[in-house]
């Protein structure tokens, strides 16, 4: 179903472009499966390897990447990366309060776990949008 909507950050003010919302939803659900098949095995590797472990950590993945995604069509901010860069602080914090209820040992090595995988994620990311889009 097309929309008639106004541009986040049109080239002339105040032009419209049609837009399709459920091609922005599978996007959302592309980027989320990507950054799952991304961080998962990463978290695995550096030795989160119980299945309760990965499948909690998963779902908080899919939860925040929807989120920041969610977030970052919004254009919140005057520059893309900044917003880029605050969500994905925010992102690291909520997947450590939400990752902290079910994965217990040492809250140190979870926190750089979870900035590390998700560094790797950004950079892959950026890799991929810049060498397929």
């Amino acid at each position: 179903m097309l929309f008639d909507v106004i541009a986040p950050t049109p080239l002339i003010p105040g032009t419209h472009i049609y837009l399709d919302w459920s091609d922005i939803e599978d996007i959302l659900y592309t980027t989320a499966l990507i950054t799952v098949l991304i961080e998962v095995p990463l978290f695995y590797f550096c030795g989160y390897r119980k299945p309760k472990e990965l499948a909690g950590f998963a779902v908080v993945n899919i939860i925040s990447n929807l989120l920041l995604n969610e977030f970052l069509e919004q254009d919140p901010l005057d520059s893309y990366w900044l917003a880029v860069f605050l969500g994905e602080i925010a992102v690291v914090l909520l997947e450590f309060c939400l990752c902290s209820y079910f994965i217990k040992g040492d809250r140190k090595k979870l926190f750089k776990t979870l900035v590390l995988v998700n560094i790797c994620s950004v950079v892959v990311g950026f890799l991929l949008y810049w060498f397929y889009y």
